[in-house]
């Protein structure tokens, strides 16, 4: 499989580099963008194949930046991983993210919501 390029979005230093870390042992490459209104201009530019959106707190941008990406034609088809420290999972399938990582985040999870996402092959195929 072809590395393709996943783009972190978030606020938190550790959050980042750990994605960070995780996503080039997957054979990916990373992009990294902080939270705010340049955000979904990055998206719209780099065409990810795949996107991390860290979620720190209720009010946090990132549920907005999702909400978008799901009603705009043009980035609706991209894979967003939700991750937060906050049991946030049914708010996430609400706002039809593609998976949802509670963090701490280990790297086995992180490959599971790769391959959930299409991004990984499974193991042994």
């Amino acid at each position: 499989m072809a590395a393709s390029s996943i783009l972190v979005i978030g606020n938190n230093a550790h959050f980042c580099y750990l994605m960070k870390r995780y996503i080039r042992k997957s054979a990916h490459r990373s992009l990294l963008i902080h939270l705010g209104s340049e955000a979904y201009a990055a998206i719209h530019q780099e065409k990810p194949a795949a996107i991390i959106l860290e979620i720190a707190h209720p009010d946090n941008e990132g549920w907005e930046i999702l909400h978008s990406l799901k009603t705009d034609p043009a980035t609706c088809h991209i894979p967003v991983v939700i991750c937060s420290w906050r049991d946030e999972i049914k708010l996430s399938q609400i706002e039809e993210a593609n998976a949802f990582l509670h963090m701490p985040i280990l790297y086995e999870e992180f490959l599971k919501a790769l391959v959930a996402i299409g991004l990984c092959p499974l193991k042994g195929s």
